[in-house]
């Protein structure tokens, strides 16, 4: 397993796989502490190919002697189908990581199926751009990136201008140029099987997420099957020509749209769990464990049976706060105590560094999982929490000269 994610790696054990895990530095305590009787090879990057190779060199472990290469996570999704291909084991499909991780290639694809996507190029440099020449408003992003980190939008040739720039020195690139997509953004998580979507649940963003260049909240509310039949149809039927066109065949999925006047249009897909708590609150709603499905879709095990699922409406937020040193942090207990708040972790501690938490979509000070009587409440009750967290944490009045 390439990258740590300790659900994932306890569903792998849980299905008697003998697994070795290939991890970064920032990750080692983390899966020590987890798996400590664990075989860890620990490399300075988990997504590049010739460190993995040199890391299980070092160990003496053979590449050829893997049965299966696998990863749930968005970086190393490349490097775990290669050297799959490479030591003859079971893993992902070589072209089909490609297109789940290359944002441009992925468009590509799916625009040649015909689908609803947003227009898009890739400039080797930011500055090979006509700025005249545009419509805007655009969007410019990494063609390999993830949480929106270094994604901007651009509203004319003046902000262009400046963005260019930023990213002269050092020069950056290739970059996605695309058009601006209007309308209200959904995250799409589920389950496929032999090109069969089998298990889907959709979210509607409280904002869309490239708001959190302004200040806006990352955090969703999951909408009922039941009260928005058409939407989940229109959402099945997306994804079902998405993954055929990108190659995901057996997995699971995160994906994101654009629902305007009842139409969707496609945005990008991982073949990964998607950020935050995203897992926890498709598994409290339908009983889908979105990890125990990766590992069982990555032994080539059928697929498992969902738990008992809970009638109650459910969302999830990421906490912010002021940026600064904490002073006061509120604890846990605090925070469940607030209406329909079921689950809470905070991530911050007095003395703590707050930073600014525009930088990308999985920043956090915490989180937490609101349960309700209706999407309504749910998002009431979720913006609520957020709002209370943020004005109750404080943070120390800066040193004057």
């Amino acid at each position: 397993m390439i990258g740590w994610n300790t659900p994932a790696f306890l569903a792998l054990k849980e299905h008697h796989a003998d697994v070795v895990s290939v991890i970064g530095p920032r990750h080692v305590r983390r899966a020590k502490s987890h798996a400590p009787d664990a075989t860890h090879v620990v490399v300075p990057d988990d997504g590049d190919v010739e460190q993995i190779l040199a890391g299980l060199a070092r160990a003496e472990i053979a590449i050829d002697g893997f049965d299966f290469v696998c990863t749930i996570g968005e970086w190393p999704i490349v490097a775990a189908a290669l050297l799959a291909e490479h030591g003859k084991a079971v893993g992902m499909n070589l072209s089909a990581a490609i297109a789940l991780r290359d944002k441009f290639v992925q468009k590509r694809l799916v625009r040649e199926a015909g689908l609803p996507v947003a227009g898009a190029q890739m400039p080797d440099l930011l500055s090979d751009l006509d700025g005249e020449q545009l419509t805007y408003p655009i969007v410019i992003k990494p063609l390999t990136g993830a949480g929106s980190q270094d994604t901007h939008v651009v509203s004319d040739a003046a902000e262009l201008a400046s963005l260019v720039e930023t990213y002269q020195q050092p020069p950056r690139g290739p970059w996605l140029v695309e058009e601006f997509m209007e309308g209200e953004e959904l995250h799409l998580d589920g389950v496929v099987r032999a090109g069969v979507v089998r298990a889907l649940s959709v979210s509607r963003y409280f904002q869309n997420v490239i708001d959190i260049k302004s200040g806006g909240l990352v955090g969703s509310v999951l909408l009922d099957p039941n009260e928005n039949p058409d939407l989940y149809s229109k959402a099945q039927s997306l994804l079902t020509g998405v993954l055929d066109a990108v190659g995901h065949e057996d997995g699971i999925f995160h994906a994101e749209a654009f629902e305007k006047d009842g139409e969707l249009t496609f945005s990008e897909v991982g073949g990964r769990l998607g950020g935050g708590v995203v897992q926890d609150i498709v598994l409290r709603r339908f009983g889908v464990d979105l990890s125990d499905e990766w590992a069982r879709a990555a032994l080539g095990l059928p697929p498992g049976e969902p738990a008992e699922p809970s009638k109650e409406q459910c969302g999830w937020v990421h906490l912010q706060a002021p940026a600064g040193v904490a002073e006061h942090v509120p604890d846990e207990s605090e925070l469940l105590a607030q209406p329909g708040c079921v689950e809470a972790a905070i991530s911050i501690a007095p003395g703590s560094q707050i930073p600014s938490f525009s930088a990308a979509s999985n920043m956090k000070a915490g989180a937490v999982i609101i349960v309700g009587d209706s999407e309504e409440q749910v998002r009431e009750r979720t913006l609520a929490a957020a709002a209370w967290f943020s004005q109750a944490v404080t943070v120390q009045a800066p040193e004057t000269v």
